[in-house]
């Protein structure tokens, strides 16, 4: 059985809900819902992947690491992977790994590649760039865009089809020395099966 670790379920009650907020609904329902979903025989995060799948994040603006600013609607019309991860998780830091492998398997085809932080320029570039490369896009400080569109735990990864729609949502990961070719692994069929159908 694959070891999992769910690290810190980090919930924001301040969003409010609309169409832009569905994730957030979703996962304020599956903690308040949680005792009654488990009693039933249902996993809380399970009930939470299948709400934010077929649905848009939250439309963000952010500043790269480098000063780069993404915008999701110049996003559109690609394939988007966004992880949400924080220095400190260490599943999020195995998975690394598998985060770069793929960003070099794809780097001449139609995928962005985006890791979203809560975390703060300085920590990045002094604490985590001087032990780890990451390849992804970093960005940092972006605590209000997180609470709008994760909230379930870290690492948490969406991938976005070419019209923005999350096609693919998975939260946790593996601790031990395989978890970045199981993340690779994973996110490849869903890369791949969505490229083929552009």
């Amino acid at each position: 059985m694959k070891q999992i670790s769910l690290i810190a379920m980090f919930i924001f009650f301040g969003c409010s809900v609309s169409g832009q907020d569905d994730i957030a609904a979703c996962v304020r329902n599956m903690v308040t819902k949680r005792d009654s979903l488990i009693k039933i025989g249902k996993d809380p995060f399970e009930a939470w992947t299948d709400c934010a799948l077929n649905k848009k994040p939250p439309e963000f603006k952010l500043v790269t690491l480098n000063g780069d600013t993404i915008i999701s609607k110049q996003t559109e019309g690609k394939i988007v992977v966004l992880n949400f991860w924080f220095i400190d998780c260490h599943p999020c830091i195995t998975e690394i790994p598998g985060l770069n492998k793929l960003v070099a398997e794809y780097k001449s085809k139609n995928v962005e590649f985006l890791a979203i932080t809560w975390e703060a320029s300085k920590r990045i570039k002094e604490e985590f760039l001087v032990k780890y490369k990451l390849d992804f896009k970093i960005i940092p400080g972006a605590g209000k865009y997180i609470s709008k569109a994760n909230g379930s735990g870290y690492p948490t990864t969406y991938i976005l089809d070419t019209k923005g729609i999350i096609r693919e949502a998975w939260c946790g990961g593996r601790t031990d020395d395989k978890a970045g070719e199981e993340y690779y692994g994973k996110a490849k069929l869903v890369i791949d099966r969505l490229l083929k159908a552009q």
